[in-house]
C-alpha cells in the first residue's frame, strides 16, 4: 500500500512542479479562463509559491490528538526536485512547467469557493486565512490556506479529503512552507542502485559502481 501510495504521491508531485530554474517569484497576475473569480488571490499564491526558485516544504499527518507525523519532505531547488519519505532516503526527480490554475487532466479549476475567513498570526508572520474547495485529478478536498501578506505565498495548507485518503494514506494533511534559500540545500543521495525487496527494511540494493551489495536503511 505505501509503494502505490508513494507513487501516486510522486505523480502529484509532477503535477504541481514549476517553471525550470525560476529564481524569483512569479505569478501571471491575471486570471485564467476557467478560474474561479472568487479564488484569484488564492491561485495568484499558488503560483508564486510553485515559482520560487528555492524552498522546501513538509507533508504531514494530521492525527486525531493534533500531533503532526511527518511523511515527506521536499526541497526545491532550481530544475530540480529533492524528496525523502518517512524513515527513507533522499530521491530527485526533474522539476517540469505546468499551468497551475487549472487542473492539466480535466481542463478544471484546482481551488473553487475560495472564501476570506481574516487575518491570521502565523510563525511567518501575518497571513491572509482562506477556505476553499481542492481539485486535482481524481482526488478533492477541503482546504484551508494561509497566505503570507508579506511574500503573497503560501505558507500552510490543512487538507481534509473528502473520501478519507486521497493520493495519501491519510485523510488530513499538513503542508507547511519554508522559503529560507539556507534551509533548501542539496540532501545527500544514496549511491544509484537496484532495489531488490521493497516490503521488508532494510532495502537490500545493488550499487551500481560497485559489486557488493549495500544495505540501506
Amino acid at each position: 500500500m505505501r509503494i502505490i501510495a508513494a507513487a501516486a504521491f510522486c505523480l502529484f508531485l509532477t503535477k504541481v512542479a514549476t517553471v525550470y530554474g525560476a529564481e524569483d517569484s512569479r505569478s501571471s497576475h491575471q486570471a485564467f479562463n476557467g478560474e474561479d473569480k472568487s479564488c484569484y488571490a488564492v491561485n495568484r499564491a499558488y503560483e508564486n509559491m510553485h515559482n520560487t526558485g528555492r524552498y522546501s516544504y513538509t507533508l504531514s499527518e494530521l492525527q486525531e490528538d493534533g500531533h503532526l507525523r511527518p511523511y515527506v519532505e521536499l526541497r526545491v531547488i532550481d530544475n530540480v526536485v529533492y524528496t525523502k519519505w518517512e524513515n527513507g532516503v533522499w530521491d530527485e526527480n526533474k522539476r517540469l512547467p505546468i499551468r497551475t490554475p487549472l487542473d492539466a487532466h480535466s481542463g478544471l479549476p484546482v481551488f473553487t469557493s475560495c472564501k476570506v475567513l481574516g487575518d491570521s498570526q502565523t510563525e511567518e508572520g501575518l497571513a491572509f486565512h482562506y477556505s476553499a474547495h481542492w481539485h486535482r485529478y481524481k482526488w478533492s478536498a477541503a482546504i484551508e490556506i494561509w497566505i503570507s501578506k508579506t511574500s503573497g505565498k503560501f505558507i500552510k495548507t490543512i487538507m481534509r479529503y473528502d473520501q478519507g485518503a486521497g493520493e495519501l494514506p491519510f485523510p488530513v494533511a499538513v503542508q507547511i512552507m519554508d522559503y529560507d534559500r539556507a534551509h533548501a540545500n542539496k540532501p545527500t543521495l544514496p549511491p544509484a542502485c537496484w532495489t531488490l525487496e521493497l516490503e521488508t527494511p532494510p532495502a537490500i540494493c545493488i550499487d551500481l559502481t560497485s559489486p557488493s551489495p549495500i544495505t540501506v536503511h
